[in-house]
């Protein structure tokens, strides 16, 4: 990589440039999904790097237009410590493409039918009639028993799992596909909602493009979900009043799938896990940090706050800080819940299948079943504590190597 100087023509001409305010604007790289918020004479010297001019000749034609002396190669030096150029001048050989989900590299006039209008309309049809099916038929609404589709409790609990993993992974196909209608690749990988492990589509590149044609790629989730409960609830609805026939083991599957997305949906709301609902909430408000200010401005009501974390707050856009203001009770509401959801099933549940679990182990032959359906219901309860755990610890690696 090359050290830049003031000759140097560095490699800009695949950033995107866009207005955010009357005097700011959004400076990245889609491929990236790594943006940063400049204010106007930045946005100016990224263009005029672009067009071929040196560090040198872009700051004096920036002179020259507003009559201040420029430090143009300060300024290129913060867009390699962001990460949004990596240093390379125009005349070298781009690095090696970021890895995208394959999904996401679909030419857009593929996918774009499914996020058309027409498409919202079956979206959006779909959650009106499973919503009626709900209202005239209240037994099809989802219960907690519906996970348990055998009698055999570690055969219901791998197909609730299987099934449950397959439909977050339709989920994220949804968001890449929407992504990719938009020309935004994106990339999958796991995370972590609170004390939730989830699956996660990067679409980073979305902030390169302005706030209306954001919400589509943010909800795509969500409206394959719905199809899907649909889906789900209309033969259990047909079979309840009489109008078709389904054998005993798929009833139970559908009231499985039923709950599953019921519950996933539902997630969706909670927008202070960061969830689809919050970046179509971030998007509309206008907001680029709000889930970050608002966890320190209540940090700092019960602790003090890092020399670093001060920083942030101190220089936090008003719009984040106004919209704080109210956005902090959902977030203390939400942590409310989660503790209530931890203390009252999670930790409930997981005692309760880890004791029998280990009943089992103790009490049966290595050799039985009963034995093996011990090991596989303690993996179960395992996997969902140590993942969000191992998350936690990937996360602070990662940005341990990123810190200078």
């Amino acid at each position: 990589m090359s050290v830049l100087d003031a000759d140097s023509r560095p490699r800009v001409a695949h950033l995107v440039v866009r207005r955010e305010d009357e005097d700011e604007y959004v400076v990245g790289d889609p491929a990236t999904g790594t943006f940063v918020v400049v204010p106007e004479v930045g946005a100016r010297l990224v263009r005029l790097l672009a067009d071929g001019r040196t560090v040198a000749e872009a700051a004096d034609e920036v002179e020259r237009e507003t009559g201040e002396p420029v430090d143009a190669l300060d300024f290129v030096e913060v867009l390699v410590e962001a990460g949004v150029i990596d240093g390379r001048t125009a005349g070298e050989a781009a690095p090696t493409a970021a890895r995208h989900w394959s999904v996401s590299r679909i030419p857009a006039r593929f996918v774009r039918p499914l996020f058309g209008p027409a498409a919202w309309t079956v979206y959006t049809g779909c959650l009106v009639a499973t919503l009626a099916m709900f209202a005239a038929e209240p037994s099809l609404l989802p219960t907690y028993e519906d996970t348990f589709i055998f009698p055999d409790i570690v055969l219901s609990l791998l197909l609730t799992n299987v099934v449950v993993v397959v439909l977050t992974v339709v989920h994220e196909i949804w968001h890449a596909l929407a992504g990719a209608a938009v020309g935004i690749p994106s990339r999958l990988r796991i995370e972590r909602r609170g004390i939730f492990p989830v699956l996660e589509t990067d679409l980073s590149g979305l902030w390169a493009l302005p706030p209306e044609r954001r919400y589509g790629p943010f909800l795509a989730g969500v409206a394959v979900d719905c199809v899907l409960l649909f889906a789900a609830v209309a033969p259990r609805f047909a079979w309840s009043r009489g109008w078709i026939d389904l054998p005993p083991g798929l009833v139970r599957l559908l009231a499985m799938v039923v709950f599953s997305q019921a519950v996933k949906l539902a997630f969706q709301t909670l927008a202070y896990l960061r969830t689809d609902m919050y970046l179509v909430m971030a998007t509309a408000t206008g907001c680029r940090n709000l889930h970050q200010i608002t966890r320190l401005s209540l940090k700092r009501l019960v602790r003090r706050l890092t020399p670093q974390e001060a920083t942030i707050l101190r220089d936090a856009h008003a719009r984040d800080l106004r919209v704080s203001r109210w956005y902090r009770l959902l977030y203390l509401a939400g942590l409310v819940w989660m503790a209530w959801f931890v203390l009252h099933f999670l930790w409930p549940s997981a005692k309760v299948t880890i004791g029998w679990s280990l009943g089992v182990m103790v009490g049966s032959p290595i050799t039985s079943s009963y034995w093996w359906e011990g090991i596989a219901l303690l993996l179960f309860a395992s996997l969902n504590v140590l993942l969000p755990l191992g998350v936690i610890v990937r996360n602070r690696i990662q940005g341990r190597r990123v810190m200078p």
